[in-house]
């Protein structure tokens, strides 16, 4: 596999193309792929930003005929107003729903007559519109974009309709244990904060939006001043920057206010909260604190930190929980690295007679990792994984795409790709023990179990106080 992808990346082709004065070039290369050293990438990716104020991305990438366009605007759900959480999430789905000139049914006839993709996402801190096409239909889906970023109708029929939905779906999630356990978590991590919710919202504040709001919300953020256009594919730059200046360039820019958000809480002792659920065996456990911003200059020793102690099936968490104890069938830990610190969690679950004696495990093996570190076999092996792991995260344009419009967005270095792997080996044990003693903080922490409250609540209360919710 790992000949496979060298030979797959070393058939990129770099080529000089005259381009005009304002583009700024940047030669681009992603060093190693697979287990060899020597190999090289190129990768040619060219910037630039119109007069109003849309930052453009073009990489070539002449493997196939594709392309991939990826609209990114700076604006989630942290950008919801207090009281009406989802609203981001709504104006979202609702860009696909119509616009000034096209029926949803056209948008969707038009993507699928040409076999492409269009999608909207939104999450904390950035909505987008996504597509991807053969480069003949660069022009069609390059108008479709426009469309429905800038041009969306919001009929008061198509509000309804993506209101009821998103209410629906988290009522459902009161039948999963995982989620309760994430709404829960997020609520008592973060407080006031907007990341103390999912980018889908919550009931009451999906209710509690009207359509004004969201017109408003759509006017304020989706401006070119407040974007970034990534294109990735089979392209000639010089063509492809002509069409987006045509197609764009008469979007107007606008003033974009400055975001001001409430503190992230400081988490003292155990924060301990039991979502009672009576029809539950198991019992859901998820715990963690603050972790880290998408920036950190600790990015990457960070993960391969917890790559060792809680991804795979050779980690830590796993190993002692799972294959030493037979406590669970799974055991991970993650952190979710966002504009602000996201946080660094914990997930596992077990028998409800078990449930205790699994989360002090989990606790034991935090500890142990803020005392005693890792070892230097551990930090090999993980930095073998992600040399390994990189180059095929990089194959197709809607990859590539991804991760140009995250290196934009965060504000990442300049040479961040072409640097990745190197940065990767150069992590040294010096630096992991930086990293654990400066974000690790196990005596600091949230703890979320969602069980049949009668089943675990006098072991749990020996942990701390405990606070007792229903779903």
């Amino acid at each position: 596999m790992l000949k496979i992808a060298n030979s797959y990346f070393c058939r990129y082709v770099l080529t000089i193309i005259l381009i005009p004065f304002s583009i700024l070039v940047n030669d681009r290369y992603l060093r190693g792929a697979g287990m060899d050293e020597g190999n090289v990438v190129p990768m040619k990716y060219q910037k630039t930003k119109l007069d109003n104020g849309l930052s453009i991305i073009m990489v070539e990438h002449h493997e196939l005929p594709v392309v991939a366009i990826d609209l990114l605007v700076k604006a989630g759900s942290v950008h919801d107003p207090r009281g009406k959480s989802g609203l981001a999430h709504i104006v979202a789905q609702l860009l696909r729903e119509g616009t000034r000139s096209k029926g949803s049914l056209e948008i969707s006839e038009e993507i699928d007559f040409i076999g492409g993709s269009l999608s909207v996402d939104c999450e904390y801190d950035s909505s987008s519109v996504t597509t991807t096409a053969l480069v003949r239909h660069f022009n069609t889906i390059l108008d479709l974009v426009s469309e429905v970023a800038r041009f969306p109708a919001f009929q008061s029929k198509d509000i309804e309709f993506h209101r009821d939905k998103a209410i629906t779906s988290i009522l459902r999630e009161k039948d999963d244990k995982a989620s309760i356990a994430g709404r829960h978590f997020s609520e008592m991590l973060y407080g006031v904060h907007p990341y103390a919710h999912p980018p889908i919202g919550t009931v009451e504040g999906l209710k509690a939006i009207s359509k004004n709001e969201i017109i408003h919300f759509h006017k304020s953020n989706y401006l070119p001043n407040n974007s970034i256009l990534t294109v990735v594919g089979d392209i000639d730059p010089a063509n492809t920057l002509a069409a987006i200046k045509k197609t764009f360039g008469d979007w107007k820019k606008g003033d974009v206010q400055e975001l001001v958000l409430p503190s992230i809480p400081k988490i003292n002792g155990y924060k301990i909260r039991i979502i009672d659920k009576p029809d539950l065996t198991q019992t859901e456990i998820l715990l963690g604190h603050p972790g880290i911003t998408r920036d950190d200059p600790d990015y990457f020793p960070i993960m391969l930190l917890n790559y060792i102690f809680g991804r795979g099936p050779a980690s830590r968490l796993y190993t002692r929980v799972r294959a030493e104890k037979g406590l669970t069938y799974g055991a991970n830990s993650r952190f979710a690295m966002r504009k602000l610190r996201g946080p660094f969690y914990i997930r596992t679950y077990s028998k409800n007679e078990t449930a205790i004696e699994t989360l002090r495990l989990v606790l034991d093996e935090l500890k142990k990792l803020k005392s005693d570190g890792v070892t230097k076999e551990e930090l090999d092996s993980a930095k073998s994984y992600f040399v390994g792991h990189f180059p095929l995260s990089m194959e197709t344009p809607s990859q590539i795409a991804a991760k140009i419009i995250d290196q934009e967005f965060y504000g990442l270095p300049e040479d961040y790709l072409d640097k990745y792997l190197d940065n990767v080996r150069a992590v040294s044990m010096e630096d992991i023990d930086r990293a654990i003693k400066r974000v690790l903080d196990p005596g600091n922490v949230v703890i979320t179990l969602v069980s049949r409250a009668e089943d675990i609540m006098e072991e749990t209360k020996v942990l701390g106080e405990v606070e007792l919710r229903k779903p």
